[in-house]
């Protein structure tokens, strides 16, 4: 079987994680990376205090992709988001290895909708989104799946990136 990493990126609350999971679920010898875990474990949050503590971030992605491609498969990381440079760091030393970006990503209001209805205030998103919004668009990662849809469940999110591996 060739070795792929399927990176999940996008604004916050848009079924990343859950999407990754049901990957996960449906596709053979696969394990998730969830970068939220790794950012929360070393920042205390999910908010890095400055560029050497976001830096480290990096690396411990790329120390736990690597050690997880020695024994899956599919490594599915559940990200955020990318720019292009960025995303070099992460794949740093897996260039023959096949890798697939999805994007999940609705307007603003489905996002702030989303992160309301678990009770958190629209302040954080909005200013995620707003920053994702500032990146050049030569520096984002195009992906090779684009998801839009926010009436698809995580389920047929899974389907459809099965269909696209």
């Amino acid at each position: 079987m060739v070795k792929q990493i399927i990176i999940f990126i996008g604004h916050p609350v848009g079924g990343k994680t859950s999407a990754a999971h049901k990957l996960t679920e449906k596709l053979s010898n696969s394990k998730v990376i969830e970068v939220d875990k790794i950012k929360t474990k070393i920042s205390g949050s999910m908010f890095g205090k400055d560029d050497e503590e976001r830096e480290l971030w990096f690396k411990e992605i790329n120390k736990q992709t690597k050690e997880s491609l020695a024994n899956f498969d599919n490594i599915i990381i559940d990200e955020g988001f990318f720019t292009q440079e960025l995303f070099n760091k992460i794949i740093n030393g897996f260039e023959q290895i096949k890798k697939f970006v999805v994007e999940i990503t609705f307007e603003l209001d489905e996002h702030v909708r989303r992160n309301e209805a678990r009770g958190d205030t629209p302040e954080p998103i909005q200013r995620m989104y707003k920053l994702w919004q500032s990146v050049p668009k030569g520096q984002k990662i195009k992906p090779n799946l684009l998801i839009k849809d926010k009436s698809l469940s995580t389920e047929q999110i899974a389907d459809l990136i099965l269909k696209n591996l």
